[in-house]
């Protein structure tokens, strides 16, 4: 990699990488000079325009792009205004960042999979749904990359990602070791903290009616993959509702 000055942008939700970069809550901006990643205020996202977005980063000085998805249309607009795209990226953000300074950054096929638009630069055929800005992970142990724990009320841990904010937080479970009412319990601290939905393995009959009550959306995992992951799957719209 030569020793040229690169001003990198990364579609972020969260403290993730986003799969949709045009339907990101913000985009992380990163400057790479003499091998050394250093980070600059975020950018919000100005919102859908058609060739808007690549005409803003382009005037912020972006030169690579690196997200989960975009639209083959976007990917022109932007190679157009000079500005190299990276695909297929998942997890971290800041982890993406020195994987690519690295060379380590493995890129893959883009997660968008809509022919029709550009998701990212140009007129949508239609819009996602905007995801929840409190999301909650059952998780076995205290980071993004501990596995999801297929149990809710029983979970050690829970991780609150706060999409608007762009912060994740992740707490130990005070009701762990509980006799009884667990579920609710739990359920009660989560709305408490502005929980909007929950994404976890299974509950119980109990909590599911305390977060129905609540209205806390649940999603279902079926697999122990991590709380990065899940947070993944969730904003790709790719879990079923709890049932």
């Amino acid at each position: 990699m030569t020793q040229e000055i690169k001003k990198i942008a990364i579609a972020q939700d969260g403290s993730l990488v986003s799969q949709h970069f045009g339907h990101c809550m913000s985009y992380a901006l990163f400057n790479l000079e003499d091998g050394k990643l250093s980070r600059l205020p975020d950018l919000e996202n100005p919102g859908h325009e058609p060739g808007k977005l690549p005409r803003l980063l382009a005037a912020e000085g972006v030169n690579l792009i690196i997200a989960g998805g975009m639209g083959p249309r976007a990917i022109d607009l932007f190679e157009e205004n000079g500005i190299e795209v990276i695909l297929g990226v998942s997890g971290d953000l800041g982890r993406a960042a020195e994987a690519y300074v690295n060379g380590t950054l493995t890129a893959g096929t883009s997660s968008c999979s809509h022919e029709d638009h550009a998701c990212g630069g140009e007129d949508h055929e239609h819009e996602h749904d905007h995801p929840a800005h409190i999301v909650c992970i059952s998780s076995t142990g205290t980071s993004l990359d501990s596995p999801a724990d297929m149990r809710f009320g029983r979970a050690p841990y829970f991780a609150v990602i706060n999409l608007a904010a762009n912060t994740a937080s992740i707490f130990q479970n005070p009701f762990t070791d509980a006799e009884s009412g667990v579920g609710p319990k739990v359920v009660q601290l989560l709305a408490s903290n502005g929980v909007s939905v929950l994404i976890t393995g299974r509950s119980g009959g109990n909590a599911s009616a305390a977060l129905k009550a609540g209205g806390i959306a649940a999603y279902e995992l079926t697999e122990p993959i991590t709380i990065a992951e899940a947070l993944q799957k969730y904003l790709a719209h790719e879990l079923s509702p709890l049932m």
